[in-house]
């Protein structure tokens, strides 16, 4: 045998036994159950873009329209490459973006195969994913733009095409730029924190209405339609060099980090598939390497009058000081991403009423983090001499009042962006009661109801997993609904303050009625039991 061609044998093997992985599977497979998730995951995805294509079509366009979409639109789409490109640095440091199995790992990255070979297709097949994915979802929002802008319809989908592809392709190069580099592998934190500039930098752009971020070309791609800017052509030019460092420089990325972020990744799937939301959480911060403060940010004495008479409030106290600084970022970027979105929604894109939703849902989430911390050691509070549930009613009203703080920075932000003071009024009016509807969501994921005395029928538990899931965050998107008929009195000539308050004092009571379930939770499954029982 020639030197070429036992060369190639290793790599005709390795070639080979990916062959046999790959047709077992599909063997394996049932094909039924394929068919049904590619059934649901596109008619999900369809009903999705014909309720978008119908929230555009009963928009009334005016004749600025064209002249926002150039500019503002563009900023919204920057910030948004700027997001994917924060994201990948993150996933990159954190061993990403590649997850390498069991097999993978002891039988093939251990064996005397060269590495970059063997790693070939992972990174072929997530770089052909993430082209795809921001293919898919770019060409949808321009034929969507199209509906209600200036410009052809095809030249509308080729711009969002490639403008799609290009941020998630932009994304993933980061990542590999992070795995594969030395600062990436030795300073991670520094890394991670260095890469949240280009968001920082797009979203001050945004309030300023001047794009001068690096990632600016991007919006200029998507809305090449309207206005053809050479620097858009950087658009294209970032993913390619990203992508090309991390295919050429793959095989030094760290087998060991990607390995335990694919066992976390296995278990994150798993969470997801139960809808655990707790679970999903504590995964997530280990798939970052997030770990609680050593030394709290501050110090509370131990065994003062203040938590002899407060002890809920001095336990919450104690678990915010120990938040590293990453979190207190992270929130307080969801609720500048909030305050921006309010600020678009008052300008007349309500749509942007689901961005300030997912948002604030998910800032809700990590501050409810005492309650969390109490519900899963049950065990010790019922050693405490208080009833649980007040325990548990404590802990919410603590979250309440740090999530009414975080609403003053949405309002803030909003006012700046919007630069109208009547949007900063409206969201200090539904201040208190959108916190208790985003508190009450998060512990609605938290701590859901399963009583193993309840039975429903198999047609029947389909529609309520689904409601289980799109309950909370529909329950903290309708705090911004003060805002959003406060907006429709001001364009109508009507006062704002009566409007506001009137739909916030009724979403302060869906918030009651939901803290009333997290809080009667325990009583509730008892009785259904007993109930249960007494039937039998």
């Amino acid at each position: 045998m020639s030197i070429s061609s036992d060369r190639q044998a290793p790599s005709l093997a390795l070639r080979r036994f990916r062959a046999h992985r790959r047709s077992r599977k599909r063997r394996d497979a049932d094909a039924f159950d394929a068919f049904y998730r590619l059934y649901v995951g596109g008619l999900l995805g369809l009903f999705v873009f014909y309720l978008a294509l119908g929230l555009v079509d009963d928009v009334t366009v005016d004749s600025g329209a064209a002249d926002w979409a150039a500019g503002m639109g563009s900023l919204w789409v920057s910030l948004v490459a700027a997001v994917a490109i924060t994201l990948g640095v993150r996933s990159g440091a954190n061993g990403g973006p590649l997850a390498i199995d069991d097999l993978e790992l002891h039988h093939i990255l251990l064996s005397p195969l060269d590495r970059s070979d063997v790693l070939h297709d992972p990174a072929r097949q997530l770089l052909t994913f993430a082209a795809g994915m921001g293919a898919l979802f770019g060409a949808a929002a321009g034929e969507l733009a199209s509906r209600q802008l200036p410009g052809e319809q095809l030249e509308w989908v080729l711009s969002g095409l490639l403008a799609g592809a290009a941020i998630t392709l932009s994304g993933v190069g980061a990542a590999f730029l992070a795995a594969t580099s030395r600062p990436g592998r030795r300073r991670r934190g520094v890394i991670i924190a260095l890469s949240t500039v280009p968001t920082a930098w797009a979203i001050v752009d945004l309030v300023r209405a001047d794009p001068t971020s690096p990632t600016s070309g991007f919006g200029d791609l998507a809305v090449w339609a309207l206005d053809a800017r050479p620097t858009a052509l950087v658009a294209l030019v970032v993913p390619i060099v990203l992508v090309g460092w991390g295919w050429i420089r793959k095989s030094t990325m760290s087998i060991e980090r990607a390995h335990h972020r694919s066992q976390l990744v296995a278990q994150i799937r798993f969470a997801l598939a139960q809808q655990d939301i707790r679970s999903l959480l504590l995964l997530r911060r280990q798939l970052a390497f997030e770990t609680p403060r050593a030394e709290p940010w501050t110090h509370i004495r131990a065994g003062g009058r203040l938590e002899h008479r407060f002890p809920v409030l001095v336990r919450d106290a104690r678990s915010y000081a120990r938040w590293p600084l990453g979190r207190i970022v992270r929130v307080t970027g969801l609720a500048a991403i909030a305050g921006l979105s309010l600020a678009a929604m008052w300008q007349g894109t309500t749509a942007m009423v689901a961005v300030v939703g997912v948002a604030l849902y998910l800032a809700a989430i990590e501050v409810i983090e005492p309650l969390s911390q109490e519900l899963d050691h049950p065990g010790i509070m019922e050693l405490i001499p208080i009833a649980p549930g007040r325990v548990i009613l404590g802990h919410i009203t603590i979250a309440i009042l740090a999530m009414s703080t975080l609403w003053v920075v949405v309002g803030a932000v909003a006012m700046a962006a919007a630069l109208d003071w009547r949007v900063g009024a409206a969201s200090a009016i539904a201040a208190v009661p959108a916190a208790g509807a985003a508190v009450a969501a998060g512990g609605l994921s938290i701590r859901r109801f399963d009583s193993p005395a309840l039975t429903v029928p198999a047609e029947v538990e389909g529609p309520r997993m689904v409601l289980r899931l799109l309950w909370p965050p529909a329950l903290t998107l309708a705090g911004a609904l003060p805002v959003l008929l406060a907006r429709d009195a001001v364009t109508g000539g009507s006062p704002l303050v009566p409007a506001a308050a009137t739909t916030a004092g009724l979403v302060g009571l869906v918030a009651i009625a939901a803290v009333a379930w997290i809080r009667f939770r325990d009583d509730f499954a008892i009785a259904a039991a007993e109930a249960q029982g007494h039937r039998r």
